[in-house]
Order: structure tokens, then C-alpha cells, then sequence
């Protein structure tokens, strides 16, 4: 007896579309840390470059690099 399956293929590609959205909030907390701990190096207002890089992501963390002392 065979069963079918209609939703197989959709949970796969469910399932990789998690994986990934993951992946880039890790990447975006990660480059979040980073500037945070930067910015306080410098001297600079690192809380604000923290919020800053939580809510635009990576042209952020652009603008952090451009601005930075």
C-alpha cells in the first residue's frame, strides 16, 4: 500500500525556510554584539549603534563602519 503524501515537499522546503531565517537573525545579533562592543571601545554611544543595528540589519552595521571614529 502506498501513502501520499501532499504536504512532504512543502514541510521540506518549511523546514529549510526556518533554518535560514534562523541563521540571519543569529548573523543580525551577532553583528548587533559586535557593534555594541565596538562603539564602546571607541568611546562612542553604543547603545544607540546597538538599536541602530537591531533595526536595520547589515545597512547598519554600514553606517556603523562609515561613521565610526
Amino acid at each position: 500500500m502506498t501513502f501520499y503524501d501532499p504536504f512532504g515537499a512543502l514541510a521540506g522546503f518549511m523546514m529549510i525556510y526556518v533554518i535560514v531565517v534562523i541563521v540571519v537573525c543569529i548573523i543580525g545579533l551577532a553583528l548587533a554584539i559586535w557593534v555594541y562592543k565596538d562603539a564602546k571601545k571607541r568611546d562612542m554611544n553604543a547603545a544607540v549603534w546597538l538599536l541602530i543595528v537591531l533595526v536595520t540589519g547589515f545597512i547598519g552595521c554600514i553606517i556603523y563602519l562609515v561613521v565610526r571614529d
